[in-house]
């Protein structure tokens, strides 16, 4: 396992895939012990993000545990804290207040209106009403399940469609909220998880979403990676070897994968030298799929 500077920002690796079958490792009393690897099993799959780093970030031995494929090889993401809007309400009155002395020099100000005198309203209301409704003042709120169990989903990333920023990421109970304007209520939003199809829809208030399932689910030993230390990601299958980016780590098939082992400190740096500064993931292929891998790229 590699230092971690960061606990936010973190990955998974699945460094010691396992071939027993899930529903094979079940105890009676509901514990998952594996005969094999001579550990309990923990079941990671219904996990939110910011729970998977609160899980992992005291842990300083590898986990054996159950997870799905989207939660592997990627950056742990915290849900965006809501906005607030309260420090504002100070900056108001400040920008309305004037001392006795220098409201002496302030000209009158002539408002033509329509109203009667006694439903003018107040300058000062006015400004706080519009501090207090900002442009975003629609809520969007629901819930995320999936489409045969109902089971709430996690870390489903909602987008406006035809833009890249998160407006909301779905917690353990598979709820979002998160505030359109105006223009948007009729906008579509995309709703994704990378096991699950993504679904393009409208959105209104206290909907439910269900998303289709594509996913894998994996058993094995899982590492965590500081994305802040950038590690070096190294391919091999004999002596063939190459680098490989950790984003494209999500198109390797794990039947592809014989094992992964992770290095990081004095271990790294004595083979790898500054290039494993940062840690070194080591991924072997199996040579039956290594003609998949293209070893030229260095």
């Amino acid at each position: 396992m590699l230092k971690q500077e960061n606990v936010k920002n973190l990955q998974l690796v699945l460094t010691s895939p396992c071939t027993e079958q899930w529903s094979n490792i079940e105890e009676s009393d509901g514990r998952h012990y594996c005969e094999r690897c001579k550990k309990n099993i923990i079941d990671l799959t219904d996990r939110s993000d910011e729970e998977l780093i609160q899980f992992f970030k005291n842990k300083k031995d590898n986990v054996c545990g159950r997870v799905l494929g989207s939660q592997l090889n990627r950056e742990l993401v915290l849900p965006a804290s809501k906005p607030n809007w309260h420090w504002l309400l100070p900056l108001a009155l400040g920008v309305v207040a004037v001392s006795p002395v220098e409201a002496q020099h302030l000209k009158p100000v002539v408002v033509h209106t329509d109203q009667p005198a006694g439903m003018r309203s107040n300058p000062v209301d006015s400004l706080l009403q519009s501090v207090e409704s900002p442009l975003l003042n629609h809520i969007i709120s629901g819930k995320v399940v999936d489409s045969l169990s109902n089971r709430p989903l996690p870390n489903v990333k909602i987008r406006k469609k035809g833009y890249e920023n998160v407006l909301a990421i779905t917690g353990s109970d598979g709820g979002f909220e998160f505030q359109v304007s105006d223009g948007d209520k009729l906008a579509r939003f995309i709703f994704d998880l990378g096991d699950y199809a993504s679904l393009e829809t409208s959105v209104k208030s206290d909907m439910v979403i269900k998303l289709i399932v594509k996913r894998r689910i994996m058993v094995g030993g899982i590492s965590t990676v500081s994305i802040n230390q950038k590690p070096l990601y190294l391919l091999y299958s004999g002596r063939k070897s190459c680098t490989i980016d950790a984003e494209k780590m999500n198109e390797l098939s794990p039947d592809w994968i014989e094992k992964i082992e992770v290095l990081n400190g004095s271990k790294a740096t004595a083979i790898y030298g500054v290039k494993g500064a940062n840690g070194v993931v080591l991924i072997g292929i199996k040579k039956a799929y290594a003609k998949k891998i293209n070893f030229s790229k260095r």
